[in-house]
């Protein structure tokens, strides 16, 4: 677990897709707290499965799950090296989505056996909050089916 204080966190710049995910860097590492329960999963999940396309390891953020804790709170989440350049900002995949498809992201039936597996081994995290977001990552394999393919 990770114990972050107040000169460690960004509360001016929330960018979670709601604009209220608890973010804060230390030691070269962004650590990203749940907000619906699930954020760190999901930022997990999606790397995972990166790690089985064909894009290259510099392409994509590794994240890995973390307990954090900030103001004797804990909360799950997770961690990632610092991949902000300087200057750069953070767009997250809803708003890019939404500008893009001018609707919110929604779900699917498609199969992602790899994403199973590696929820199946993530013990943190209640079922509930899997199922959601095994069904996200359902849905964006069949949306963005090119990006699946090796």
């Amino acid at each position: 677990m990770i114990v972050l204080n107040e000169k460690n966190i960004f509360l001016e710049n929330r960018q979670s897709s709601k604009g209220n995910q608890l973010k804060g860097r230390l030691d070269g590492r962004w650590y990203k707290a749940d907000y619906l329960g699930y954020e760190g999963l999901a930022e997990y999940m999606v790397s995972g499965l990166l790690k089985k396309t064909s894009l290259g390891n510099d392409e994509f953020i590794d994240y890995k799950t973390e307990k954090i804790q900030y103001k004797n709170t804990e909360f799950t989440g997770c961690v990632s090296a610092n991949f902000l350049k300087k200057g750069w900002q953070l767009i997250t995949l809803e708003r890019l989505f939404q500008s893009y498809y001018g609707e919110s992201l929604n779900r699917s039936l498609y199969r992602l056996p790899e994403a199973d597996r590696l929820l199946n081994e993530e013990a943190g995290y209640p079922q509930d909050i899997k199922e959601r977001v095994s069904t996200i990552l359902r849905w964006q394999k069949h949306r963005y089916q090119y990006l699946f393919q090796k």
